[in-house]
């Protein structure tokens, strides 16, 4: 392949990941995607069979994307609240496409899912880990709990805010707000 083709086919999908974004598996339609990468039927079909095939690439992508993101906060040479404090942010701000699978319904294809969840578990793992051998937190301190803790807070924070009453039960609190509060309550409970 070609560079403009390889230009084009990443044109597609940038286009199709904010088209799914927008409207869903269900309502995101081929034929709008390629007139607005300025494409017809032909060359769109040559880069991808079907809208599950599409679909199945953008999600794919945004794996690698995302799982490089939270690799650069982990491995970033900080104490690991700055690290969590940026985790809460990220995951809490970013409006994923990964985030919407599941949960679109009719007609969406399946997308395995394990492999990218593993391997976000993996590199927060890793980093709390290497968080207890430094003398950032208590020897014995759970790392599966101090894991769930984390996935925990972040999960409801995300549910939370998406809801209508979401400004009366925050009370105006910022993102930031919470992520630290987050990192005052896991430093007394896992902190040295």
């Amino acid at each position: 392949m070609g560079n403009a083709e390889k230009q084009t086919k990443q044109k597609i999908m940038e286009i199709a990941k904010e088209h799914f974004s927008r409207y869903g598996y269900a309502g995101t339609n081929l034929e709008a995607i390629g007139k607005e990468a300025g494409v017809t039927r032909g060359p769109l079909y040559y880069y991808f069979k079907n809208k599950k095939e599409l679909y199945a690439a953008v999600i794919e992508q945004e794996k690698i994307r995302v799982v490089d993101q939270y690799k650069q906060i982990f491995e970033q040479p900080c104490s690991i609240y700055e690290k969590l404090e940026k985790d809460i942010l990220y995951c809490s701000s970013s409006q994923s496409l990964l985030r919407q699978i599941g949960v679109g319904g009719q007609g969406e294809p399946e997308i395995p899912m394990q492999d990218y969840s593993q391997k976000v578990y993996q590199i927060k793992e890793e980093a709390l880990k290497r968080a207890v051998d430094k003398g950032e937190l208590r020897t014995d301190a759970k790392i599966e709990e101090m894991l769930q803790f984390l996935y925990i807070f972040v999960y409801g924070m995300t549910e939370l805010r998406k809801t209508e009453n979401s400004e009366l039960v925050l009370k105006q609190r910022t993102l930031m707000q919470d992520a630290q509060m987050f990192v005052e309550i896991f430093s007394v409970r896992y902190g040295v």
